[in-house]
């Protein structure tokens, strides 16, 4: 069983396009759930831990499929996944942090980077560079 009851993982691929976009966060509720057909889920398959829908459930088997057939590796390729290979059920899919556009956006200055933070605030910093943005959004 995983320790933490909610995880958050990135979409590596476009095996589950239209759907998720690679880069775009989900969170995943890992305790107390019985997955359904149609449910997305993580499940952690050949050391990696993927995002999947469940077509089918087969006693403690499910078979999953991406939505992207031709973008997918999944149980058409490998077969069924055992139950205690699920990680737990997608229950938030996030927005695509470079995609993000809001009134908390502003550019830095140094480098036109997207920056999170709030005008009039001294701690705002980019991600990207590292530059620290003044009073009012000022370098």
């Amino acid at each position: 069983m995983n320790i933490f009851p909610i995880q958050r993982f990135t979409v590596n691929g476009d095996s589950m396009f239209p759907t998720l976009k690679e880069g775009q966060d989900v969170l995943s509720l890992n305790w107390f759930f019985k997955p359904k057909v149609g449910d997305i889920i993580v499940l952690k398959y050949g050391g990696k831990e993927m995002v999947k829908r469940v077509e089918k459930i087969d006693d403690q088997e499910v078979f999953v499929v991406g939505d992207n057939e031709a973008e997918s590796t999944d149980s058409r390729d490998f077969g069924t996944v055992n139950m205690d290979k699920i990680v737990g059920k997608v229950v938030y899919q996030g927005k695509i942090l470079n995609q993000v556009q809001d009134d908390r956006m502003i550019d830095c200055p140094s480098c036109s980077s997207p920056v999170i933070g709030i005008y009039g605030r001294k701690d705002a910093i980019c991600s990207n560079c590292g530059f620290k943005l003044a009073c009012c959004g000022e370098p």
